[in-house]
């Protein structure tokens, strides 16, 4: 007697074990980037469609967290560890694009419309890259989130909003491994012997006319 599938055995096997398998590897893989801030900033999760992700690392993925009005920010990070003296100029060179990390990229979750350094950033997730510099940083902010650290194409370039300048600062005592601390006014890298401050402003876009102003920015920043 041969063996016959009904279809609706078919139709759900499909639903209830093809799909969810097919969500589960595609979460695994992407994590919670195709999920809109609005539900969950999310976490800061390793990159597992690369290779470099299965191996040991030198450095962890660390955080920051910026709660603004029940809404969060979140800063992903790779924090590089480093015994030399010179780290801008020598371990990361001057006047070349670098990934302000290691391995991911450096990633800035965000649950409201913020202006970061002089760029409007409109709720979303974004990467943030640099061009340091000896007297001053030029930062980047992209819509890329899932290129590799210092892996920046002109895919990658091409889906940047904006860019600022900053003037580094230097600091007495060496820093030696790279870190980022956030509060509500600034964003704040150190490392060696360089300290970064980035401003970073909440947008009350209850305000007609600021809100209107804010929007001038973000399409003149585009």
């Amino acid at each position: 007697m041969p063996l016959t599938i009904a279809p609706s055995i078919i139709v759900k096997s499909v639903i209830f074990g093809l799909i969810p398998m097919v969500i589960l590897i595609g979460f695994f893989f992407t994590g919670y980037q195709y999920v809109p801030v609005e539900y969950t900033v999310g976490e800061c999760l390793k990159d597992y469609r690369n290779i470099s992700s299965y191996k040991d690392r030198s450095s962890e993925l660390k955080s920051s967290t910026i709660q603004f009005d029940n809404a969060e920010i979140l800063l992903c990070y790779g924090n590089q560890t480093t015994q030399e003296k010179n780290v801008y100029g020598n371990l990361i060179p001057f006047d070349s694009l670098w990934g302000f990390g290691t391995y991911e990229p450096t990633r800035i979750y965000t649950q409201k419309d913020i202006i970061l350094g002089e760029v409007v950033v409109p709720k979303g997730r974004y990467s943030i890259y640099a061009i340091p510099g000896r007297w001053k940083w030029e930062v980047f902010i992209s819509k890329s989130t899932t290129h590799w650290g210092n892996e920046i194409t002109d895919e990658v370039r091409s889906q940047e909003i904006g860019s600022f300048e900053i003037r580094p600062q230097y600091i007495a005592g060496f820093v030696k491994e790279l870190t980022f601390e956030s509060n509500q006014t600034e964003i704040i890298s150190e490392w060696g012997n360089t300290r970064i401050r980035i401003p970073i402003e909440n947008i009350d876009s209850g305000e007609e006319v600021k809100h209107t102003s804010i929007l001038s920015k973000f399409w003149a920043s585009l």
